[in-house]
């Protein structure tokens, strides 16, 4: 989306129809790598288009709740919550960022409160994937195209840790070999070996045109 927009600075401003147009691109018009495993789309908070929009394109998409251990914040994720099992989505679980700030001696301070993110997992009857700490280091590999979690120290066990837990226990990968779109792929692929597909586009090529 950025390639839309003069600068970061600049506003996109979309109603959620466009929104949706545009999502609906990403998924339809988007040649995604065949041995795909997960697509994850990182929404912002609330019940917007967007989310009701995935929910219709994407029916057997799932949800994992992310909020911070503030009760509003907790709230808001709720309603998130709440939005997915409307549109019969699925709500994995809940990860509960900025849980606790750790200072260079170890001590841990709960700048934000505490416990929102169990919570909120005990109120939806799912399970608390993870909790991840208040790490400059976050904000900085954010910055610098270098995600904490590719690196090394407790952060980056900590996202490592939840990320096993998501393809070990809470939603592991589908085998899509009998896919639809897999089908697709390997009949295209069997036609352009066969040069089929090589000779429709030459006569198509040699039709004259009206």
């Amino acid at each position: 989306m950025g390639f839309l927009v003069e600068n970061e600075e600049s506003a996109l401003l979309w109603r959620g129809l466009m929104l949706n147009r545009a999502v609906r691109h990403f998924l339809e018009d988007v040649s995604w790598s065949s041995d795909l495993d997960y697509l994850l789309i990182d929404m912002p908070p609330g019940t917007g288009d967007v989310a009701m929009g995935l929910a219709r394109m994407l029916p057997r998409a799932e949800m994992i709740v992310v909020t911070t251990p503030a009760t509003g914040a907790q709230k808001v994720a709720a309603r998130a919550v709440s939005m997915a099992r409307k549109c019969h989505m699925r709500v994995a679980g809940v990860i509960e960022n900025m849980s606790v700030f750790v200072a260079d001696d170890g001590q841990e301070y709960a700048l934000f409160g505490s416990g929102g993110g169990q919570v909120l997992a005990d109120q939806s009857g799912v399970p608390l994937i993870g909790t991840v700490p208040i790490d400059p280091g976050v904000s900085a590999g954010g910055d610098n195209g270098v995600p904490a979690a590719s690196g090394e120290g407790p952060t980056a066990s900590i996202f490592d840790a939840i990320a096993s837990r998501i393809v070990d226990e809470i939603s592991p990968p589908i085998e899509m070999a009998g896919c639809t779109a897999r089908s697709l792929d390997k009949a295209l692929e069997a036609l352009d070996a066969s040069g089929v597909l090589e000779r429709l586009d030459a006569e198509a090529r040699a039709q004259p045109s009206s």
